[in-house]
């Protein structure tokens, strides 16, 4: 029998949706970095080089390809000169610079493509869009706060780990030995072309899940989400609220 909690779901939804405007303020400003400074430097960004994660903040979309590395921009001037790329360590982290009296709703937003040997994670917060071409190896990270979207092609690796917060929404194909989903607020995660040796999907608020596993699979819905599970998997599930666990073929 499914267990329920009604008079907690109210009180824990309201929680959950508090915490969602706060994970999306950082769009509302310039990104990470607020020195004006001086007029941006694409010969700069063309050097940069050692990075194996990715952090785009703001309204930018960003397309990440295998190769050597690589990082060039495309758009208007005026939003070119706006960018603040930089590696801190092995993240290269794609912003703005504050201007005054200036916001990202003047601008139609820029394209940056990176290139690089392999990626391990990527971190997405506002508006912008972000595309991987392909991600192998041990694990891969991916975190998703705001509107915006994460795509990741294709993917062959140990470990997945997803964390979305916000309405904007993940997908992924390619397969994992691993994969551990966590929805916050109304964004989904699509994975029908992603297949899971064993899960963990965790729903807090209205967005849904869903992937493929033959494998043990523990699912944890409080609120209205659903997830779906294609294949043989054995599904544990916990549920509070109108959300629904569906494990089948």
């Amino acid at each position: 029998m499914r267990p329920t909690a009604p008079a907690l779901i109210p009180v824990l939804m309201v929680s959950a949706m508090a915490m969602v405007p706060a994970a999306c303020s950082r769009e509302s400003g310039s990104g990470r970095h607020e020195d004006s400074g001086p007029p941006a430097d694409p010969a700069a960004w063309a050097s940069l080089k050692g990075f194996t994660a990715i952090e785009a903040t703001g309204p930018d979309n960003v397309i990440v390809t295998r190769g050597d590395f690589s990082v060039r921009a495309e758009g208007e001037q005026k939003v070119l000169d706006r960018l603040d790329i930089r590696v801190d360590g092995d993240r290269l982290e794609i912003g703005r610079r504050k201007r005054m009296g200036m916001s990202w709703s003047d601008d139609r937003g820029a394209t940056i493509r990176v290139s690089l040997p392999a990626i391990r994670s990527v971190e997405a917060t506002g508006s912008g869009d972000v595309e991987v071409d392909r991600a192998d190896g041990e694990g891969f990270t991916a975190e998703l706060t705001g509107s915006g979207n994460v795509k990741v092609a294709a993917m062959q690796v140990r470990s997945l780990k997803a964390e979305i917060t916000g309405s904007g929404d993940m997908s992924v194909a390619g397969a994992a030995e691993s994969v551990d989903v966590s929805v916050t607020g109304s964004g989904n995660f699509s994975g029908e072309s992603l297949k899971a040796g064993r899960g963990e999907a965790s729903i807090l608020g209205s967005g849904d899940v869903g992937f493929a596993s033959d494998g043990p699979v523990d699912i944890s819905i409080m609120g209205s989400g659903n997830v779906t599970v294609k294949g043989k998997a054995q599904c544990k599930q916990s549920i509070m609220g109108s959300g629904e666990a569906r494990c089948a073929p």
